[in-house]
């Protein structure tokens, strides 16, 4: 028997390319956006299917309305996967009230929104399984991702727990780790601050790391997520791209380093 994925998100990015290929694969989708019109095109790949609900992860009653739609026309969820975001680029003194509000409300408190209100729906069938997207900035950071990167900090830290928390009722928890990849978030998704002259350095050190950088196509790491999450036993984190490997793993080890520098100070204590 299929699968039934609901996926927050798919009008474009990652969640598009997922959505697009558990269809062809004969899996079932609950695939969500903001506008509807946005995901037409899904019900033309496989008709019976997939179900189109709309949702803003700020909005709560659009989440439940969405998740009872999917267990009234499927019957069960078994894999939730939190794609939907907002990215956020400036320094911190650029940023406006309601932009610092929206990253949180967007990528910290609507994928709990959305675990909270899946979660039920988990336990009853006694399995279920969480895939949420974090990012390699999820596990270091840099200007003019401050923000961005706290939210992705947050949603590692109660993700971890919940792994932990969820396991007793059959529920497995995956956290991914892209790097940057081909979509829509380095274009018209990226919420972009009005610059500050005293920050042009730091913007042109940044942008000149990011010419480097090796853009990745999302249909390929779309494919690595969704094997991923098919193994027997998923792993906990999944990082996405060479290239998140080997920024984690040096991240992983800077702190590593810095930890044994001080354990002899940190040992007085």
């Amino acid at each position: 028997m299929s699968k039934v994925w609901l996926i927050t998100g798919t009008s474009k990015g990652f969640g598009r390319h997922m959505a697009e290929q558990l269809l062809q694969a004969g899996e079932r989708v609950v695939a969500t956006a903001r506008s509807l019109e946005d995901i037409q095109d899904f019900k033309r790949l496989a008709p019976d299917r997939v179900h189109l609900a709309a949702m803003d992860v700020t909005k709560k009653e659009q989440i439940h309305a969405a998740v009872q739609e999917a267990v009234d026309v499927f019957g069960r969820i078994d894999v939730v996967v939190n794609n939907a975001g907002y990215g956020l680029f400036g320094m911190l003194e650029e940023y406006a009230d309601e932009q610092i509000r929206k990253q949180f409300d967007v990528n910290v408190f609507g994928v709990l929104d959305v675990i909270r209100a899946t979660l039920p729906v988990f336990k009853r069938q006694g399995s279920g399984h969480y895939v949420t997207l974090s990012s390699f900035f999820g596990v270091w950071s840099m200007p003019p991702y401050s923000l961005y990167a706290a939210s992705k900090f947050a949603v590692e830290g109660f993700s971890e727990a919940f792994a932990a928390e969820f396991a007793g009722f059959g529920i497995k928890t995956t956290i991914v780790e892209p790097s940057v990849f081909a979509t829509d978030f380095l274009g018209a998704s990226l919420d972009q601050t009005e610059r500050k002259p005293e920050y042009l350095l730091l913007y042109e050190a940044y942008e000149k790391g990011l010419s480097g950088l090796s853009i990745g196509d999302p249909a390929k790491a779309a494919r690595a997520i969704l094997s991923v999450v098919n193994e027997d036993h998923p792993p906990l984190r999944f990082a996405v791209g060479s290239q998140a490997v080997y920024t984690i793993r040096d991240a992983y080890n800077k702190r590593l380093e810095e930890l044994s520098a001080w354990e002899t100070r940190s040992a007085e204590a």
